[in-house]
C-alpha cells in the first residue's frame, strides 16, 4: 500500500521532471525557415512562357511546404506547376522534398499577357519538419516585367542631295540628359527612411536608416525603357539591423546593372536615433548576422516562458507539501 509520504514523493518528483524538461525542449525548438524567388533572368515579352522557382530553405530537415501565391494575372497568367494549383492570382503550393533534405525548390510556368509590371508574392507560407513541426513562415516576393513585341528607338534623318545622287543616313539619337536609354534605372525610391547618397543612375550602392518602429521598408524602381527586365531579391520586412535588397536591370541585349540598397534598421529604444553599421564584406555574413539576432530573441522568448513554467510548478508542489504536513499534524492530534 503507498502511504501519503510515498505519494507526495512520487507527485512532487514528477512535477519537477515535468518543470526541468521544459527549458530543454523550448532552448532546442529555434528552427528557422526562409524562402527565394528566382525568376528569369533574360526579358520576358508577352506571350511568351517562362519559370519562375522558389527556394524553401531551413536549419533543420524539411518535411512538406504549405503557402499561397498571389500574382498579376492582368500582367501575367499561370499555365502549370507539380506542386501548385489554382489560377486567377492566387496559387496554392503543397509539396515536400524527393528526398531527406533541408532544402526543396518548387518551379512555376507563367506566360505574358500584356506590358507591365506583374509583382509575385508568397503568402500564408508554412514549412514543417517530417514531425509536422512548424519550422519557419517566411516571405519572399519578386517582379517581372513583361515587355512588348516591339521596341522603339528614336531616330533622327539627315538627308544630303547633290545633283548626281541621294544618300540617307540614319543614326540613333543620344538622350538629352546624359541617360542611358535602357539598361538602368532612371529613379529608385524606398518608402521609409531616405537614399543615402541621393539617387543617381550611375551610382550603385545606397543606405538607408530607419528606426526601430519601422518592421516593412518597400523599394520601387523605375527603368529607362518599356522593354528592360527589373526583378528584386529580398523581403520587405526588415529585421534590427542590416537588411540587404537588390535590383537587378536587364536590357533587351542581356547587359545587366544591379543596384545594392541596404537598410538599416535601428535597434530597439533608439527609435529617436539611426545607428550607422559598417558594411560586411559580403551579404553572407550580413544575413548571418541577422539570422543570429533572430536566434537570440527566441532564446529568450524561450527561457523567460520555460522559467515561468517552473516557477508555477514549484508553487504547486510547495501547497501539496503544505496540505500534507497539516493532514500529517492533524493525523498525529487524533492518534493522541
Amino acid at each position: 500500500m503507498i502511504t501519503k509520504t510515498k505519494l507526495v514523493k512520487r507527485i512532487f518528483s514528477s512535477l519537477l521532471t515535468a518543470a526541468l524538461a521544459v527549458p530543454m525542449t523550448a532552448l532546442t525548438a529555434h528552427a528557422t525557415g526562409e524562402a527565394f524567388f528566382y525568376p528569369p533572368k533574360n526579358p520576358v515579352m508577352t506571350d511568351q512562357q517562362f519559370e519562375v522557382s522558389v527556394t524553401f530553405s531551413a536549419d533543420s530537415e524539411i518535411g512538406s511546404v504549405q503557402a499561397n501565391i498571389a500574382y498579376d494575372d492582368s500582367v501575367i497568367e499561370f499555365v502549370s506547376s507539380d506542386n501548385a494549383s489554382g489560377g486567377g492570382g492566387v496559387l496554392t503550393v503543397n509539396g515536400f522534398p524527393d528526398t531527406p533534405s533541408s532544402e526543396v525548390d518548387f518551379s512555376f510556368t507563367f506566360k505574358g499577357l500584356s506590358a507591365g509590371n506583374a509583382n509575385i508574392s508568397l503568402q500564408s507560407c508554412q514549412i514543417y519538419s517530417p514531425d509536422s513541426e512548424l519550422i519557419g513562415s517566411p516571405t519572399a516576393y519578386c517582379v517581372i516585367t513583361v515587355g512588348s513585341d516591339k521596341v522603339e528607338t528614336k531616330t533622327e534623318t539627315e538627308t544630303t542631295t547633290t545633283t548626281e545622287k541621294t544618300t540617307t543616313t540614319t543614326t540613333k539619337t543620344a538622350p538629352s540628359n546624359g541617360i542611358p536609354d535602357k539598361g538602368v534605372l532612371t529613379a529608385l525610391t524606398v518608402d521609409n527612411g531616405e537614399l543615402s547618397p541621393a539617387f543617381a543612375y550611375n551610382v550603385y550602392n545606397y543606405t538607408v536608416n530607419v528606426d526601430n518602429s519601422v518592421t516593412n521598408v518597400e523599394i520601387e524602381g523605375t527603368t529607362a525603357s518599356p522593354s528592360d527586365y527589373i526583378w528584386y531579391t529580398g523581403t520587405s520586412e526588415c529585421q534590427v539591423g542590416e537588411n540587404v535588397r537588390t535590383i537587378t536591370v536587364t536590357d533587351v541585349d542581356g547587359n545587366a546593372a544591379t543596384y545594392t540598397v541596404t537598410i538599416i534598421r535601428a535597434a530597439g529604444g533608439d527609435e529617436q536615433q539611426t545607428r550607422t553599421v559598417q558594411k560586411k564584406n559580403s551579404s553572407d555574413t550580413s544575413s548571418a548576422v541577422s539570422k543570429n539576432a533572430n536566434v537570440m530573441d527566441q532564446y529568450k522568448k524561450m527561457l523567460n516562458t520555460a522559467l515561468a513554467i517552473v516557477l508555477i510548478v514549484l508553487v504547486i508542489a510547495l501547497v501539496v507539501i503544505i496540505i500534507w504536513i497539516r493532514g500529517k499534524i492533524k493525523g498525529g492530534k487524533k492518534d493522541k
